[in-house]
């Protein structure tokens, strides 16, 4: 019986391994274990050598002397002989330069540690979503041990689990190092300052293109631990008063409410979430959101809706927050389709295959449930020319919430926004030809690929409103903090007690 070798989840080329009997995706970690058919397999490759087993990564053309000299390689790892192996993977480079599978495999047969990433750093440079390339420059790093890398080859990802209960966490407290009062952000210059002694702490810079981390690489990383933890409260000890309490898991900062200090959690016992790379100041002043909220209120669609429905503001609270949302850079290969219908005269005409690499930057996607995502897709561009690297000293002014939405699955949605996005470009819809003879109808249709994305984790400054209308009804109001746009909900029903 001949050997599935598709993999059920990602559709690319099995790997067999026939030291222990599995077949294993390099693609996306499938594993399958006992496969039937494997034994007859294992012949055929004791039989012919190991190329039948081996998944070629390469993107493009392989020369066929240099795919001989590789495939060699391998039969001299299948005979226990890695150094003539070295030396057919170093001659299949010399043949083909740009061999991906020869630079991974002279990468994994070395022990110079400079040349090891030189040659991992090139198949990165060329594909920079390559699984066992950037499992390999991981270990390299220092980022995840031998034995994590090992795990990540399974299919199954990390066990879920709900802390029983509020886990231990470490944070800083923002008070002046000078008199140990409360320090604050000045809206003018968005200066760390004190409020009793004037001092001023050293005013962060701009900075582009701080931290973003691979989105194969971060995957590796969630992939190889064991469990990933849920965390519904978190355990704070107060230095300044010694009280003990506990805050919600969304909450990155808070303020003790016996002696008032301002912590920022940095870390917990479990590790269970990611610190911010960078942050965007506010330049919105809380009066000019108010402002901004009362100009969309003034709307004709607003005043028109009024006249159904009471909906005068009664009265509002109105408090700015920094939300987390994970920014995505991705790189894509559109695939356009046009196929022809219709027509007497001009015959048969084969669909047209295009494809163009193109690529969507500063994807934004919030990374809290509440406000609902619904509203905070809707606040518009934030200039990350403005984004400073994160310090927790910049929450002393306005309290910020802590992801609930994590990063991968965050990247599902960038993904389905770049989809439509690429849709858009290059879908032209259905367009008529009309010719002496013949006229025919064509369709265009696109599908999208991702082939590699980055992200990072930025707090943005926001104004959440809730407006109280003279009929009881509530909406909710966004305002983006750095340009003024403005997002209304709308009105509900208060809840029933």
């Amino acid at each position: 019986m001949p050997i599935e070798r598709t993999c059920p989840d990602c559709g690319e080329e099995l790997t067999l391994n026939f030291s222990n009997y599995t077949a294993t995706c390099a693609h996306c970690g499938y594993r399958r274990n006992s496969l039937t058919g494997l034994d007859e397999k294992a012949n055929q490759v004791k039989e012919h050598g190991p190329q039948h087993a081996v998944l070629l990564t390469h993107k493009g053309e392989i020369y066929p002397r240099a795919r001989s000299a590789f495939y060699t390689g391998h039969d001299h790892l299948h005979r226990g002989n890695p150094e003539a192996a070295l030396e057919a993977f170093q001659r299949a480079l010399s043949l083909q330069p740009d061999f991906t599978d020869a630079h991974l495999w002279i990468a994994k047969l070395i022990d110079d540690e400079a040349a090891k990433r030189e040659h991992l750093s090139f198949i990165l440079a060329n594909d920079p979503a390559h699984l066992e390339a950037t499992r390999e420059i991981m270990i390299l790093n220092g980022d995840m041990t031998r034995e994590e890398a090992e795990r990540t080859h399974h299919y199954n990802d990390p066990e879920l689990r709900q802390a029983d209960e509020a886990v231990q966490a470490a944070f800083d407290t923002l008070e002046c190092p000078v008199c140990m009062g409360d320090l604050t952000v000045h809206d003018d210059n968005n200066h760390v300052e004190c409020k009793f002694c004037g001092y001023t702490a050293t005013r962060p810079q701009p900075t582009m293109g701080i931290g973003a981390t691979s989105l194969t690489a971060a995957l590796l990383k969630r992939k190889a631990q064991q469990t990933k933890w849920v965390i519904g409260e978190r355990l704070l000890h107060c230095n300044n008063c010694g009280a003990q309490r506990t805050i919600p898991g969304t909450k990155l900062s808070s303020h003790c409410p016996f002696c008032d200090s301002n912590q920022v959690i940095v870390q917990d016992a479990l590790d269970s979430f990611e610190q911010p790379v960078g942050l965007i100041p506010f330049a919105i002043t809380r009066n000019e959101a108010g402002e901004h909220i009362k100009k969309q209120l003034s709307t004709f669609g607003n005043r028109l809706r009024g006249i159904f429905d009471n909906n005068k503001v009664a009265r509002a609270t109105l408090n700015g927050y920094y939300l987390p949302f994970w920014i995505f850079d991705v790189y894509v290969q559109v695939t356009q389709t046009t196929m022809y219908y219709g027509g007497m005269g001009g015959g048969y005409i084969p669909a047209q295959r295009s494809e163009y690499s193109d690529a969507v930057y500063d994807i934004a996607v919030c990374g809290v449930t509440s406000p609902p995502q619904h509203l905070t897709a809707k606040l518009g561009a934030y200039n990350l020319k403005k984004m400073v690297a994160y310090d927790p000293q910049l929450l002393a002014r306005y309290p910020a919430e802590l992801y609930s939405i994590d990063f991968d699955k965050a990247a599902l949605e960038a993904r389905s926004i770049v989809a439509k996005q690429m849709r858009e470009k290059y879908n032209h819809g259905v367009r008529r030809r009309s010719g002496f003879e013949d006229e025919r109808e064509e369709e265009i249709q696109v599908s999208t690929m991702p082939q590699y994305m980055d992200f990072q984790l930025v707090l943005m400054p926001v104004w959440v409103a809730t407006l109280i209308e003279e009929d009881d009804d509530m909406r909710t109001a966004l305002v983006n903090g750095q340009t003024g746009t403005v997002v209304l909900g709308k009105a509900r029903k208060p809840q029933a007690r």
